[in-house]
């Protein structure tokens, strides 16, 4: 490998660490924002150190055929280095603001399909009421009237249904008990 090709894998490794770097603040906002117990902190840093040890690994199989030299630990650390002394205060209040902006416009989206909603079924929700209106207080008419017929037919009809009721269940007693027996 010439210089110059070492020059560039180093600035390339400088440049892996960096996003490293980034990916570390995105993963450190993300965890903030969520609130990761203990065990959802070792779950996510367990599965954040794979996913980076996995992408760095693949950058570095691109930039210089996967050739593990010093200088390639040496650009990561002070890629990474460089990054949590210089820039990540700005990018950790870029990530931020990012989250709220695209949380704001999924909420401005939902709130606009749903006004959408509203009045693409405003017809239908004003013929509904225009139909269901009518008919519920012709329902509470009629359960009034009922009410009303009820008491009256009470003192007229309710002898007779007794007598016929304990008649039911007389039979229905004498055969429930002939079953039994027959067991």
């Amino acid at each position: 490998m010439t210089l110059a090709e070492q020059l560039n894998a180093f600035l390339l490794t400088l440049l892996i660490g960096l996003m490293s770097g980034f990916v570390y603040d995105l993963y450190r906002v993300l965890r903030e924002m969520l609130r990761l117990k203990k065990a959802g902190t070792f779950i996510g840093d367990l599965l954040f150190w794979l996913f980076l040890l996995v992408a760095v690994f693949g950058l570095l199989l691109v930039g210089n055929d996967g050739e593990v030299r010093f200088y390639v630990f040496l650009g990561l650390a002070l890629g990474a280095g460089i990054h949590l002394i210089f820039f990540s205060s700005a990018a950790r209040r870029f990530i931020y603001r990012s989250i709220y902006l695209f949380l704001r416009a999924i909420q401005i989206i939902a709130a606009g399909a749903v006004a959408f909603f509203r009045i693409l079924t405003f017809p239908f929700r004003v013929i509904f009421f225009l139909v269901a209106w009518p008919v519920a207080q012709g329902g509470r008419a009629l359960r009034l009237a009922g009410r009303g017929i009820g008491r009256a037919g009470k003192g007229v009809l309710a002898p007779s249904v007794h007598r016929f009721s304990r008649g039911l269940r007389a039979r229905w007693q004498r055969w429930s008990n002939s079953w039994r027996t027959r067991r």
